[in-house]
């Protein structure tokens, strides 16, 4: 009960300080991050890149796409989940709906049955609670081999790798891991491309549209028109109100 408590007092503020924030994230420690990004960087160059072109170029696009609907089928749980968390019983039901849909007539998820009855993946995450529940600016990090993220999405980017061995249990192989990962890399492929074609600063341009993507989800893809003009602000600027200790 008063875990229920304390949840039910930490969404109401959370809900009444999410108009008009800025969820922008801020980075503290730039030499360690881009260390760690050229050293994924390179890993994934030298090892998963071409498995994922490889992979790409056999599979069938109803093959590649119906075995990312399997994994996010399941990865769909924790987003129901999540939207009950943040108040939106509408989103929860919407996901719950598609888990149970598509593992029944999808054939364990990998049709995307509940897509064609008007329930779209609504991809909620603890991260975005959190935001929802007050925590509004987080230290910028990028991990190792698993890319960009914050201290306040760490555990969802944890709890998103590590789901289906959840879900799965004792049917959970390390082959289900590789196929998981390489199907997930090669559906980036387009990403990365356009990165390393478009951008001089790959590691800043990640790290930005990583800011970007964070904001998008958290306002439901409405986020506030006076939060555009923080963008042209250096988030950097916020680390001194964390040494202060004014941020989360």
């Amino acid at each position: 009960m008063r875990c229920c408590l304390v949840l039910a007092a930490a969404f109401l503020s959370g809900c009444a300080a999410l108009q008009g924030e800025d969820f922008a994230a801020f980075e503290g420690n730039e030499d360690f991050n881009r260390a760690s990004y050229r050293i994924s960087d390179k890993v994934d160059r030298a090892l998963l890149l071409p498995v994922a072109r490889g992979y790409q170029r056999v599979m069938p696009d109803w093959a590649e796409r119906g075995i990312l609907n399997v994994f996010q089928n399941l990865r769909t749980v924790a987003s129901s989940a999540n939207g009950f968390l943040q108040g939106k019983p509408r989103s929860g039901f919407t996901d719950l709906s598609r888990v149970v849909i598509n593992s029944t007539v999808g054939v364990g998820g990998f049709f995307d049955v509940a897509r064609h009855w008007n329930l779209r993946y609504q991809d909620e995450d603890f991260g975005q609670t959190l935001a929802r529940w007050g925590y509004r600016k987080s230290r910028y990090i990028y991990v190792p081999f698993m890319g960009p993220s914050t201290v306040r999405d760490l555990p969802s980017l944890l709890v998103r790798s590590t789901l289906p061995r959840l879900m799965l249990g004792d049917n959970y192989h390390i082959a289900i891991s590789a196929v998981d990962l390489v199907s997930v890399r090669a559906d980036l492929l387009t990403a990365t491309d356009v990165r390393d074609v478009s951008a001089l600063d790959p590691y800043a341009f990640t790290r930005d549209a990583y800011y970007q993507r964070r904001k998008f989800l958290i306002y439901d893809g409405s986020p506030p028109l006076e939060d555009f003009f923080d963008e042209f602000e250096d988030p950097l600027d916020d680390y001194a109100d964390d040494e202060a200790g004014t941020v989360p």
